[in-house]
C-alpha cells in the first residue's frame, strides 16, 4: 500500500504597505476611514507571538464585506520600541487580507499618496510579517 502526504499551505495571502507620516494612530485611522468609506475600529484584544507582544502597538481594523477584505493598521512603534527595527522609515503598516486577487495595488497606493498628511507610502514583501500572521488575522 503506498502513503500519501496531504500538505497544507496555512499561510495567510496578503498585501502589505509601509506608511511614513506624523499622525497619532487614530487620525491614520480616520483618514482611511473617510478615504476608503469604512469604519476602522480600534482592536483591544491581547494578542501575543512568540517573540512579539502586539497589544503593546495599535492596531485597528476595518471589514468591507463588499469586497471581501480585511484592512489592518498596525503601528510600528509604542513609547518604548519598534516592533519591526530594520523598519523604521515606516510608522505604520497597513496590511489587506482577503479576496485580493483582483485588488487595485496602483489604485490604493495612488489614494494614500492623495492623503496630504501621508508623507510615504510603499508595498512592501509581506514575508516580513510571517512570524505575526496568525495573531494579526485571526478573529
Amino acid at each position: 500500500m503506498s502513503k500519501h502526504k496531504l500538505q497544507l499551505d496555512d499561510d495567510y495571502e496578503f498585501l502589505a504597505f509601509g506608511l511614513s507620516c506624523h499622525l497619532k494612530d487614530f487620525r491614520v485611522a480616520w483618514h482611511l476611514s473617510n478615504a476608503l468609506h469604512l469604519d476602522f475600529l480600534k482592536d483591544i484584544k491581547k494578542e501575543n507571538s512568540a517573540d512579539l507582544d502586539l497589544d503593546e502597538f495599535a492596531k485597528f481594523v476595518a471589514k468591507d464585506p463588499d469586497n471581501h477584505l480585511t484592512y489592518i493598521i498596525l503601528s510600528n512603534q509604542n513609547e518604548d520600541a519598534y516592533l519591526f527595527k530594520d523598519l523604521k522609515e515606516y510608522d505604520f503598516f497597513i496590511l489587506i487580507e482577503g479576496y485580493i486577487d483582483i485588488f487595485d495595488v496602483e489604485w490604493f497606493i495612488n489614494l494614500l499618496h492623495g492623503i496630504e498628511s501621508f508623507q510615504f507610502v510603499a508595498e512592501m514583501d509581506n514575508s516580513k510579517f510571517n512570524k505575526i500572521q496568525y495573531a494579526l488575522f485571526e478573529e
